[in-house]
């Protein structure tokens, strides 16, 4: 999605994360390790809820950081239904730059609740 230099000096790009993407055990774990895993809507069958949107941040091969927010529909007081978006979890890897890294992924979250027609951000 975007680049931009961190503290590793390598180029950090952000990806959207789900189930079946080749990286989703190595960016589950280092959500683990954060202490963040129970603010992932990860079924029984370890499906991530389609209400949740997971993106990571990646500077070479590793892991620099995350980002998940939730879908809420909400009707509207004309009875229009619109879609919000909430702020589920951040964490960035302990050796990156916490500023740039985090920046970078709520640029990414805001492009992409954007693009998914989310009426209103909260959180980011």
């Amino acid at each position: 999605m975007t680049a931009q230099k961190t503290d590793k000096q390598c180029v950090t790009r952000v990806e959207l994360i789900d189930n079946w993407h080749a990286r989703w055990p190595q960016v589950l774990s280092a959500i683990e390790s954060d202490g963040q895993r129970h603010m992932l809507r990860i079924d029984s069958d370890g499906w991530l809820s389609t209400r949740q949107v997971l993106l990571a941040a990646f500077c070479d091969d590793m892991v620099a950081g995350h980002l998940s927010f939730n879908l809420e529909p909400v009707t509207q007081a004309d009875r229009n239904v619109v879609v919000k978006a909430q702020l589920d979890s951040c964490g960035v890897r302990p050796g990156f730059s916490r500023a740039q890294v985090e920046s970078l992924l709520r640029s990414a979250a805001v492009s992409r609740a954007q693009e998914l027609r989310c009426v209103e951000r909260s959180g980011f």
